[in-house]
């Protein structure tokens, strides 16, 4: 007789790991631990997953999801101008809010093992091209001076970012202090340095950063599907 099926158990195995994450490290958490935290037989657990490291890309995609759910939130009720800035320092204070996200952006190996030292994954590529319509979109609102190259500006946010996920990796763990002043002074430096003359349209500019949400809260929503 077959066995009943496990209501969501896809689920059960994400939320099981990122508790274990939270309570022993990643390093230290089995398969067998995922199981039984989750309530199932270990092999069902791969009947969900091929391997640890794809629970743990999935862990940390749902993470990233609610982040930008935050960030979407602090956007939509943000008065004013939503500026490079704002949403740079929105976002920063989402990651510190969330202690899977905090753990990967300042590299913590205790609580994420070696993931923290080798971030890297085409999803990416698909962001720095939305960079470009993003970073036209804040021009044409005049939040971005128009006279500055888009491409120069994508590749300046773009190396920052990537910068950020793999500094851990070269430098060793930052503070959640340490990321919130980097981060802080390089929104200030690049707000005031791609600062336009123009008139700014701030329903326009607010359209513009929840319209980059959505298409990576899309992306993100796509891959939380089973393959």
């Amino acid at each position: 007789m077959p066995r009943p099926l496990i209501p969501d158990r896809r689920g059960r195995i994400l939320a099981a790991a990122r508790q274990l994450i939270l309570d022993k490290g990643w390093p230290d958490t089995t398969v067998a631990d995922l199981a039984a935290r989750a309530g199932i037989g270990k092999g069902a657990v791969y009947l969900e997953f091929a391997d640890k490291a794809a629970i743990l890309a999935a862990v940390l995609n749902r993470d990233m999801r609610e982040l930008t759910a935050q960030v979407h939130r602090s956007v939509l009720s943000a008065p004013g101008l939503v500026d490079l800035p704002a949403v740079y320092r929105f976002a920063v204070e989402a990651t510190l809010a969330n202690p899977l996200m905090s753990a990967l952006y300042l590299g913590d190996a205790a609580v994420l093992g070696e993931h923290v030292r080798g971030v890297g994954d085409e999803r990416y590529l698909d962001r720095f091209r939305w960079l470009g319509d993003y970073v036209g979109q804040l021009q044409r609102a005049g939040v971005i001076d128009p006279a500055v190259s888009t491409e120069s500006v994508v590749r300046v946010l773009g190396v920052f970012t990537l910068g950020l996920l793999h500094a851990p990796g070269v430098f060793g763990e930052m503070t959640a202090q340490e990321l919130q002043e980097a981060v802080g002074l390089f929104a200030d430096l690049v707000g005031r340095g791609l600062a336009s003359d123009l008139p700014a349209d701030p329903a326009a500019a607010r359209e513009t950063q929840l319209s980059l949400l959505a298409r990576l809260d899309d992306q993100l929503g796509r891959l939380e599907e089973p393959a």
